[in-house]
């Protein structure tokens, strides 16, 4: 008869290595600058969204960003991830339509 204990603690880690495998499969991952430059500046980002510097202060309440030292700091990848809230609204509009 095989010990009860020695097989929960088999199974045991057996779960314990499928719940990491899962947790690196669903973890997100977020696409790093390519130009090896991890925060913009209000005026790149300003470019980057195709607006006005002075829109961009307007709406920074809306704005994922980040303030230290009195300036503000942007990552690429939230101010895509904002961009494509906005699709999806609008979308959602277009379809609520028919």
């Amino acid at each position: 008869m095989s010990n009860p204990f020695a097989e929960i603690y088999e199974r045991l880690g057996n779960i314990e290595g499928f719940l990491l495998a899962l947790d690196e499969k669903l973890t997100p991952t977020l696409p790093q600058p390519t130009d090896g430059k991890k925060y913009l500046t209000a005026k790149e980002a300003a470019e980057f969204m195709g607006i006005k510097q002075q829109t961009l202060y307007q709406n920074i309440e809306q704005v994922p960003h980040i303030k230290k030292h009195g300036k503000l700091h942007f990552v690429k990848a939230d101010l895509v991830a904002y961009m494509e809230e906005g699709r999806k609204e609008i979308e959602q509009k277009k379809g609520g339509r028919k």
